[in-house]
């Protein structure tokens, strides 16, 4: 694949593969970050809540409580350096009776102990002189104000951006086989993937739902990981405005519950379910599974309106044998880290969690590296232009200096024909990655109108035939041929 010799390969592009490959970019060292899927997030990191999570859920002195608060604070510092779509709009957990408020008052001291700033609970009335569309049952709320919602795709994508930035290599359709490992089976020489032997002395293990798998190539069976699929409607920006903050039922061991917000864009967002199974593919989404998340987003507001869905999905949690995080550099074998089993609020955590990993690898692994500052260390980057959310002045200025800011590709979204340029220019390579990168084909139609012209523009600025363009990589492609370029006889072409 390469003859390059790096200091570490990250497995792993999502989440915390990206906060991780972003730390570790300050710092002079050769990085690379493998993922098997075409673009990114992939996995846990593109197919979830996108909640930038407070930090009272998680029992004080885990590992989930140490890292989620101090999260949430990073996200809020890095969102503007970073260009992430963030939005500070606070959470409530509704309680409907006795029982209820007694486990809100736990989660209460839970959030105080954990360093949760401003939490308090306050009545179902005074929730809903804020918040008029929730369920006239709710007695009482525990309210968060430090809760966000967040880009998840934007906030992978600008991590990762800016650690390419900084020189990080990110290969992707790169599925790791094996960890290479001495004869002695006590250091780390390598990886071995899809794609040929790549060197490295240090392996970081960031690959969620198959970091399990990842661990036992390095001789640690310490922990197993069970996919838990969860499904989710997204509605559409007409009612994106029912509520204006993240609202959550009193959890159960299951999980926080079926949870009703509004999304960094304005559409509303409500599920997951939660569902243990063996599969760490399958993301498909059922009739029973989508009844649970209607039937439990409407005991929170019950005028939830099915009629304006305009898509569903489900995504895999990591579940951790060990119900935490599970971080560690190995002392056997010298090189391997694990950032593993990482599920909610892991989304939240990455960022603090990449910090503290960087600074136990500076105690443990300087054999192994050198963690030398690099002096021309690039702290920020600019996400591509958000058309639709510019102001008209603004948009006239890039039509002007660019004629393609002034071609409409997605109608929704209101996505240009500049815009996906870019997008291309700064790798995406599919259909599934433009969208990522633009939300060309995420609005109401979902692609519906601007799938054909997207498919055109890739194959043009990426110089390949149409038919080779896909949706997500692999096999998935849209074309075949042109209509009237083939011919049958005798049942041959």
């Amino acid at each position: 694949m390469t003859d390059k010799t790096y200091d570490i390969i990250i497995v792993g592009a999502g989440i915390v593969g990206a906060t991780l490959a972003r730390e570790l970019s300050a710092y002079a060292l050769e990085i690379a970050v493998i993922d098997k899927a075409a673009d990114i997030p992939s996995g846990a990191s593109r197919a979830n809540s996108a909640m930038i999570h407070a930090g009272y859920d998680d029992k004080p002195g885990s590992i989930k409580a140490d890292f989620c608060a101090p999260g949430n604070r990073l996200y809020q510092e890095l969102a503007g350096p970073l260009d992430i779509t963030l939005r500070k709009c606070g959470s409530y957990v509704c309680g409907f009776d006795a029982n209820d408020l007694k486990h809100l008052e736990k989660l209460l001291d839970q959030g105080k102990r954990n360093g949760v700033p401003g939490v308090e609970i306050i009545t179902g009335d005074a929730l809903r002189a804020k918040e008029p569309h929730v369920s006239a049952e709710i007695a009482h709320a525990l309210w968060a104000p430090s809760g966000c919602i967040v880009n998840n795709f934007e906030a992978v994508l600008a991590f990762m951006d800016n650690a390419q930035q900084n020189g990080v290599e990110l290969f992707l359709e790169t599925e790791l086989q094996d960890i290479v490992l001495s004869d002695d089976r006590k250091e780390v020489l390598g990886i071995r993937t899809n794609r040929g032997f790549m060197r490295t002395s240090v392996v970081i293990n960031a690959a969620g739902i198959n970091s399990d798998l990842v661990a036992k190539m390095a001789g640690d069976d310490s922990f197993s990981i069970e996919p838990t699929r969860g499904e989710y409607y997204i509605m559409d920006k007409n009612v994106g405005n029912l509520v204006g903050s993240f609202f959550f039922p009193c959890p159960t061991d299951k999980g926080k519950g079926i949870t009703v917000a509004p999304t960094a864009e304005n559409n509303l967002l409500i599920g997951p379910t939660s569902v243990v199974q063996e599969s760490r593919d399958d993301t498909s989404t059922s009739v029973d599974g989508l009844k649970e998340v209607v039937d439990g987003a409407r005991l929170l507001v019950p005028a939830i309106p099915l009629g304006m869905a305009i898509t569903t999905f489900s995504g895999l949690r990591a579940s951790a044998s060990t119900k935490d995080f599970v971080l560690g550099v190995l002392d056997t074998p010298r090189g391997f880290v694990n950032v593993a089993g990482i599920k909610s609020p892991g989304f939240t955590s990455a960022p603090a969690l990449a910090k503290h990993t960087v600074e136990l690898m500076k105690e443990k692994l300087g054999d192994r590296l050198s963690f030398a500052s690099k002096p021309d260390f690039v702290p920020e980057r600019r996400h591509i232009p958000r058309f639709e959310a510019l102001p008209m002045e603004e948009k006239i200025r890039l039509a002007a200096k660019d004629p393609r800011y002034a071609q409409i590709v997605c109608r929704c979204e209101m996505v240009t024909e500049a815009q996906i340029v870019e997008a291309v220019a700064r790798g995406a390579r599919t259909v599934a990655a433009v969208k990522i990168w633009t939300r060309a084909g995420a609005g109401r139609c979902q692609g519906g109108f601007c799938g054909p012209r997207v498919v055109d523009i890739l194959a043009r600025e990426l110089g390949v035939s149409p038919e080779e363009i896909t949706r997500h990589g692999g096999h998935s492609r849209y074309l075949v041929g042109r209509t009237k370029d083939y011919w049958f006889k005798g049942g041959e072409k």
